[in-house]
């Protein structure tokens, strides 16, 4: 099944015009609905009623300001929507970026997100909120990180780089990458383990999954790579190696708290990649 809802964050920041085009372009190709949400980044434990603040009050002037750069983002939304002729709509929710972003995600099958900028953060970067971690962690659905400084002009992506470990987390994002894939014109399926001793184990595990896509309409190539320690940074060498333009992985965090605590190869891939990323978790 492909995507029939993509979920966008629209906001004022200079990423945001190449994230919407490249989600309009992607419901281009999949004949799917485009949802461009601005947040105006008020909690609502701090304010309850949002942007509906009595006129001329202390609140309004905090709030109203707010809710116009939304709006902003949001005009900007709708004129890359049709131009690119998508079935489209915007949403102002009153809630922080990270957090209304992973509530709508529960009505999408994508969402697209940027990659933090420390230069451009708009006041959602902080250690405790980071974007893609708190998204990934939080929506239940497969996010897609739009890089801050593309290697190469956004587009659909045709090169992709599957990593596979066999857990449930590798898994789902396989499951959510196939529209994708079926439109590369390459996909590398890739294990990053240790030589020895499991070798054998590996390739057969490798061989069932390459076996699966493949009666899905994918065909993958595969690799078994040996991370040295630091897996985050061979799936990044091997998709240059590859010239991919988007990696596929699981996103491996087990706790409450998984915005503050991904680490090792899904912190690395978020902070360091110069190409589309595909997690979901």
């Amino acid at each position: 099944m492909g995507y029939k809802t993509v979920l966008v964050h629209a906001d004022l920041s200079r990423h945001a015009p190449e994230r919407i085009a490249l989600a309009a372009a992607i419901c281009a190709e999949h004949a799917a609905h485009l949802v461009g949400a601005a947040m105006t980044g008020i909690a609502p434990s701090v304010f309850p009623r949002g942007a509906q603040q009595a006129p001329a009050s202390l609140l309004a002037g905090l709030a109203d300001p707010l809710a116009a750069a939304a709006r902003k983002a949001l005009c900007r939304f709708e004129e890359i929507a049709r131009r690119h002729g998508v079935s489209h709509e915007s949403r102002l929710v009153c809630d922080q970026a990270p957090d209304g972003l992973a509530l709508l995600a529960r009505f999408a099958d994508l969402v697209v997100v940027g990659q933090d900028d420390p230069d451009d953060s708009l006041g959602y970067t902080s250690p405790a909120a980071r974007m893609p971690d708190h998204v990934v962690a939080n929506a239940a659905r497969p996010v897609l990180v739009v890089p801050r400084a593309p290697a190469a002009p956004l587009s659909c992506p045709r090169r992709v780089l599957l990593c596979w470990n066999g857990s449930r987390e590798a898994s789902r994002a396989m499951d959510a990458a196939v529209p994708l894939m079926r439109r590369a014109s390459r996909t590398t399926l890739a294990l990053f383990a240790p030589a020895f001793p499991d070798r054998g184990a590996n390739e057969q595990d490798l061989a069932d999954a390459q076996a699966f896509l493949r009666r899905r309409g994918v065909h993958a190539d595969l690799a078994l790579r040996d991370p040295l320690h630091d897996t985050g940074r061979a799936i990044l060498a091997l998709a240059a190696q590859h010239d991919c333009d988007l990696v596929v992985m699981g996103c491996y965090g087990h706790t409450r708290f998984q915005e503050l605590l991904l680490g090792g190869a899904s912190r690395t891939v978020l902070r360091e990649a110069s190409l589309q990323v595909l997690m979901a978790r």
